[in-house]
């Protein structure tokens, strides 16, 4: 164990996150023996090699927000690193019965949001390759998701960054994201959604559960929290209120959480 106050070799970072990835890894086997399969396929090998080669490269480190410590920042080398890690993704993940599992998900959860209208527009952020697109699609709205790497011939989702949104201002009645934990900067991607969203529209977000109530950031996570609980209180600050909260255990455990934008932005400290 270190000593207080020395510093941590980036490789000893590294190696104890691969230790903690497949130690992961293996848990969700056992615990989903149709997981098995994917052990041999090529694919996952090559994702595994790149997570290995980004840890060593980086050292896998984590800075904490010294505001209230409640909020955590993967160390990248610089915007473009970002940038990079989050769009060669897609190459590595196989999405298929996420995509069909999450927009029949996520349509079931929609079904019990107040205030949701058909017709609305919807902005989807970090919308991968459109299930919840197609979900509020399936909810009667209009719907279109923003990526930094939407794959390709997607018709549901444009290539875009959502730190920079590329549309205009007040022109969404709802936005949407999943994607929380792949923010590389809280304060532009909460600017850019107040920015876009209508006087008094909803913005909606699905957030996994943190740290402390038992769940670790994955290999392509940029952002993390302690618990949901920050995650509202976080919005809340920047001039949101919370109108409903809903438990949820698939695909991962979180809360699907409901806010109305208010006009005061209130404080834009963390």
């Amino acid at each position: 164990m270190a000593r207080p106050g020395a510093r941590i070799p980036s490789t000893q970072y590294a190696m104890g996150a691969l230790l903690k990835l497949i130690g992961t890894e293996t848990r969700k086997m056992f615990q989903n023996p149709g997981r098995w399969r994917e052990v041999l396929r090529p694919r996952r090998w090559r994702q595994f090699l790149h997570v290995a080669i980004f840890y060593f490269r980086t050292g896998n480190r984590w800075q904490t927000e010294p505001s209230d410590g409640a909020f955590e920042r993967r160390v990248y080398r610089g915007y473009p690193d970002y940038l990079h890690r989050q769009q060669v993704k897609l190459e590595y993940l196989d999405l298929s019965r996420y995509e069909a599992d999450y927009q029949r998900l996520l349509r079931e959860r929609l079904a019990g949001v107040d205030g949701l209208k058909k017709g609305a527009a919807v902005l989807c952020l970090g919308a991968r390759l459109g299930a919840e697109v197609r979900a509020f699609h399936d909810s009667g709205c209009f719907a279109v998701g923003l990526d930094l790497n939407p794959g390709k011939q997607n018709r549901y989702v444009l290539r875009g960054d959502f730190h920079e949104i590329q549309f205009p201002a007040a022109s969404a009645d709802v936005v949407f994201s999943n994607s929380l934990d792949h923010v590389f900067a809280m304060d532009r991607f909460i600017a850019e959604i107040r920015r876009v969203l209508k006087p008094g529209g909803l913005l909606i977000l699905e957030a996994t559960r943190g740290r402390a109530e038992g769940v670790a950031p994955d290999p392509y996570a940029s952002f993390w929290w302690k618990s949901v609980d920050d995650v509202v209180a976080l919005f809340s600050r920047h001039g949101f209120k919370v109108l409903q909260r809903t438990d949820f255990d698939r695909p991962w455990p979180g809360e699907l959480l409901c806010f109305l934008k208010l006009e005061n932005s209130g404080s834009d400290a963390y």
